[in-house]
């Protein structure tokens, strides 16, 4: 993955700006609406806001997809040499 550093500091503080000056009402639909608006949706706002406003971000996208692409944790992969253990499927281990 090559990142511009440059360029990527300017969508950083880009985003920065735009992330602190929604915090508040976001918080305040959250208290409203009794809901949580999770990280997908602010990054979502963030590069919707980019978009509308012909504000280009290749570099800080690449870094959120990858970000977004990673597990959160092993319990998939745990679970799965799990089921072969207690079905006696472990080959070689």
């Amino acid at each position: 993955m090559k990142i511009n550093n440059d360029p990527l500091f300017d969508e950083v503080v880009l985003a920065k700006e735009y992330l602190q000056s929604n915090w508040e009402q976001w918080k305040q639909e959250e208290t409203t609406r009794d809901v949580i608006i999770s990280s997908e949706e602010k990054w979502l706002r963030l590069f919707g806001h980019f978009k509308e406003n012909h504000i280009a971000a290749p570099n800080l996208i690449k870094i959120v997809k990858y970000a977004f692409c990673l597990p959160g944790t092993s319990a998939p992969v745990e679970r799965v040499f799990s089921l072969k253990t207690t079905h006696g499927l472990m080959i070689g281990v």
